[in-house]
């Protein structure tokens, strides 16, 4: 075994099942009966994705209204707060804000293109990266995500996404306090499954290496159910939550607008939720929809039925 690989398997970073061939999850598990969350009703904070909502809400109004809806949580956009500060708000009051109302930031979305095809590449694009880095550590983020370069969607080069991962990592915690996580895209190849996203954290050689799952591009990438279940749940940044359609078959291409209300379509997400407490995940279960037809919705009233449709399933999952 190389000495990257002992390491990842050492410190338990992905694999629940150990080296007896028990699940490292299961005592973790246990504990997740104590459930802290929505009034003892979950075992994970429920998140909204603020690109739920329509992009012609500001970022502050967003927040009141995430707050308002009874969620734990809010994962901003990089974009949004680059405007926020455009306009001239301190990304340092609304973090105080927010945790006024009781939420808090569990991750950003995100670094574009810091998995790169070339170290280079990544060089030249640090200061933006850096950039970033920083409005994501104001807001009072705990992660932010790292996501592939889409110019080479269709040849990304895992040795060297895996060698700027650990690069970008290292620059997160040591410059800005932050953690990062992995995104893998169905529209991605060769960072498309479960599977890819591990490879790609245990190449790099990073000691707390983490990855996020999507329950929507783990069907249209092809992860499979038992995929997950040999995840340690510590190696999960967060959770990310959307139904696809009835009756869409899997796809290659960009369809995150197509994603529906958790319930309202064909994916076995009780059975998601289920494997998350089974592995010990213990971080955010966050509603991500890019449907335009919620966007354009009276946003108050979609997100009340967004959360009582999210927590039925978490409370079917657990119960």
């Amino acid at each position: 075994m190389d000495r990257t690989r002992r390491g990842f398997l050492g410190a338990g970073a992905f694999l629940g099942i150990g080296t007896l061939g028990i699940g490292g999850g299961f005592a973790s598990a246990k504990g997740l009966k104590n459930h802290q969350w929505q009034g003892g009703k979950s075992p994970w904070a429920m998140c909204l994705d603020t690109a739920t909502l329509s992009k012609e809400i500001p970022l502050d109004e967003k927040v009141e209204l995430v707050a308002g809806a009874g969620f734990d949580a809010i994962e901003p956009w990089d974009g949004e707060l680059e405007a926020y500060e455009k306009a001239g708000g301190s990304l340092e009051k609304l973090a105080a804000r927010i945790k006024e109302l009781g939420l808090f930031v569990p991750s950003v979305i995100g670094l574009w293109g810091v998995l790169s095809n070339s170290e280079e590449d990544f060089e030249k694009r640090l200061d933006e990266h850096r950039n970033r880095l920083r409005m994501v550590k104001g807001i009072g983020s705990g992660h932010v995500q790292c996501i592939p370069d889409f110019n080479f969607k269709d040849d990304f080069n895992m040795d060297s996404g895996a060698v700027c991962y650990a690069r970008i990592s290292e620059i997160a915690l040591k410059d800005y306090g932050l953690k990062t996580g992995i995104i893998f895209l169905n529209a991605v190849e060769k960072l498309k499954t479960v599977a890819d996203a591990v490879e790609l954290g245990m190449k790099s050689g990073w000691n707390d290496a983490k990855i996020i799952p999507d329950s929507y591009h783990n069907y249209h990438g092809g992860t499979t159910l038992n995929s997950l279940r040999m995840l340690n749940g510590n190696a999960i940044a967060i959770y990310q939550f959307a139904d696809a359609p009835k009756g869409q078959e899997r796809k290659t291409s960009w369809c995150d607008g197509e994603r529906v209300l958790p319930g309202d379509g064909q994916l076995p997400l009780v059975e998601e939720l289920r494997i998350l407490l089974e592995i010990g995940y213990q971080g955010c279960a966050s509603l991500e929809l890019y449907n335009e037809e919620y966007r354009k919705r009276e946003p108050k009233s979609f997100l009340k039925e967004a959360h009582k449709k999210t927590l039925k399933l978490i409370e079917k999952a657990v119960g």
